[in-house]
């Protein structure tokens, strides 16, 4: 078999902020290109604005992105760029529920319309409401965290009926928030019983409530802290049939929601055979691919990428009492260690892509 034969052809997907436009926020999406384990260049995929007219408009900064397909990039406010054809396919933010097949599915709550959802086709190119009344693409129901004021309002909106307030009291916007608020998440264990971190008014600690939409009840599985001085953020994610992760800043707990458990975890698996310890040593976090240590290094969890053949963080170089993200550090399987390259105005890494 040929050489040309087994080349190996891979990029990783960043996003960084360009040099200028400080008024339109301008982003930049940049190839970083690996050929056979080698680095062998950067390519600029396009340059999006992040502001439109003093608002925000395409925000690939914030929050965590997804690549699709090996092809879109899709930010944490539904946002779709197509990195092939280098074109911003969808610029209108709402939040999207499911990815599948061709389908990027949202979830619309407006004011004026109503709540309804919607679906972008990445074949046809064409974004249209769901009509069919019936059509729920996830278990559950229509509740969500409304957070005007605090302490916010949970609010349930049953079909063909009043919206009714659930608990007047869901948790506090934190006083000491150090970015704007993030999304209250909401996690269906099944169509009748959900869960949501309910956070304190200090912003370090909260609890999860579990509340059944038939019994009219709550209940409250356990509790979280973090003193990390780093913007609130809080995920679910499913992990198997039985356990839920969810995190909170740095820290991270498994979750039973049928047996109304909850304890802390230390390490966080990734895909490819990946893990990390959650908790930040003097010489930051350990990395572990097959259960064997890589390499330690600071950086955040959400910007951790890994495939077959590499992984990739932003090193985060301490400069006095904060720290700035000054390098991409990539980690070659084949290799079996670790390279540095220096990057300016890195924000965040949306993944790998086989070319």
């Amino acid at each position: 078999m040929g050489f040309s034969q087994t080349k190996l052809n891979e990029s990783l997907v960043v996003v960084g902020y360009g040099a200028s436009g400080k008024e339109e926020l301008k982003q930049v999406i940049v190839k970083f290109n690996f050929v056979n384990y080698v680095f062998a260049g950067k390519d600029t995929v396009m340059t999006v604005n992040g502001k439109k007219d003093g608002k925000d408009y395409l925000r690939f900064d914030e929050g965590e992105n997804i690549l699709y397909r090996n092809r879109y990039l899709i930010s944490s406010k539904g946002c779709i760029l197509d990195l092939q054809t280098r074109e911003v396919l969808r610029d209108a933010p709402a939040k999207v529920v499911k990815l599948t097949n061709d389908s990027v599915i949202y979830f619309i709550n407006d004011v004026f319309s109503g709540s309804y959802y919607s679906l972008y086709n990445l074949t046809t190119r064409l974004y249209s409401d769901i009509s069919q009344p019936d059509f729920k693409p996830l278990v559950g129901q229509n509740v969500e965290i409304d957070q005007k004021s605090s302490p916010y309002k949970l609010i349930y909106f049953p079909k063909g009926k009043p919206k009714a307030i659930l608990m007047d009291d869901a948790g506090h916007g934190g006083v000491s928030t150090i970015e704007k608020k993030t999304g209250v998440p909401v996690y269906w264990i099944d169509d009748n019983s959900f869960m949501f971190p309910y956070i304190k008014i200090t912003d370090l600690e909260g609890s999860i409530v579990k509340y059944d939409l038939n019994l009219k009840t709550q209940k409250t599985i356990g509790s979280f802290s973090a003193n990390a001085k780093i913007p609130t953020t809080f995920t679910f994610n499913k992990i198997n049939n039985a356990l839920v992760e969810f995190s909170f800043k740095d820290k991270y707990y498994l979750i039973n929601p049928i047996k109304e458990t909850m304890l802390n975890t230390y390490y966080k698996d990734f895909e490819y055979n990946y893990s990390i310890s959650t908790d930040i040593k003097p010489l930051g976090r350990t990395i572990y691919h097959k259960g064997i240590e890589i390499g330690k290094n600071y950086f955040e969890l959400h910007n951790f990428k890994a495939s077959n053949n590499h992984a990739a963080i932003i090193c985060n170089i301490k400069m006095g009492g904060s720290a700035t993200k000054r390098e991409l550090s990539v980690y070659s399987v084949f290799k079996a260690k670790w390279e540095n390259i220096y990057v300016d105005h890195l924000v965040s890494i949306a993944g790998w892509i086989i070319n």
